[in-house]
């Protein structure tokens, strides 16, 4: 089963329900209440781990001593850019699973989408739990209770977090009484089983 995939450009911290911008001073991990529209949301802050910059520079001698790099001229170049490839120092380089780039490059395949890295990639819970119910009353004999366990699972995870879910509420609840009859009919046809397994 794949996900929904939705791709949003992140420019700073904002409301998931009317997309106001937050001060990222104001945040802190857990529960809070948007200042504009009062939606409970909540919130994970990221703490990244301090970046070393000891940055390597040219001996004075020249660049015999090591190779410069092309945004600074006195910083050591400790990488080179995987797309373009000028030479970068420890500042300029942009580390991301794609591999290492220099600042214009990052930002070029940020603006392409070009960089699944440099996406955010949003589950959508309604769908998915649309799909769960779905397969679990299809296949209710093998699927049922576990169809309508997911289902029920991405429907509250949707519910809690409507910014990603592409199912208003109304569908939500609609899914929910489908992965009850999901479970209904599992719980049936396992009943059903054991009776005719244990008369034999």
């Amino acid at each position: 089963m794949t996900a929904a995939v939705r791709v949003r450009s992140y420019t700073g911290p904002a409301c998931p329900r009317c997309a106001k911008p937050l001060n990222h001073a104001d945040l802190h991990d857990g529960d809070a209440i948007c200042p504009y529209c009062k939606h409970p949301f909540e919130t994970r802050v990221f703490q990244p781990r301090q970046r070393d910059n000891a940055v390597l520079q040219l001996a004075q001698s020249g660049p015999e001593e090591g190779t410069p790099c092309a945004y600074h001229a006195r910083n050591a170049a400790v990488a080179s850019c995987e797309r373009c490839g000028v030479f970068i120092c420890s500042l300029c380089e942009m580390a991301i699973d794609a591999g290492k780039f220099c600042p214009s490059c990052f930002d070029r395949m940020a603006q392409e989408q070009a960089g699944g890295a440099t996406q955010t990639r949003i589950r959508d819970y309604g769908s998915l739990a649309m799909l769960s119910a779905l397969a679990g009353l299809l296949i209710a004999v093998f699927l049922g209770i576990p169809g309508a366990i997911m289902s029920w699972y991405y429907a509250i995870k949707a519910w809690r977090h409507p910014e990603n879910s592409s199912l208003g509420r109304t569908r939500l609840i609609i899914v929910m009484l489908v992965g009850a009859g999901d479970f209904a009919i599992g719980v049936f046809m396992l009943y059903a089983f054991i009776t005719a397994f244990t008369r034999k």
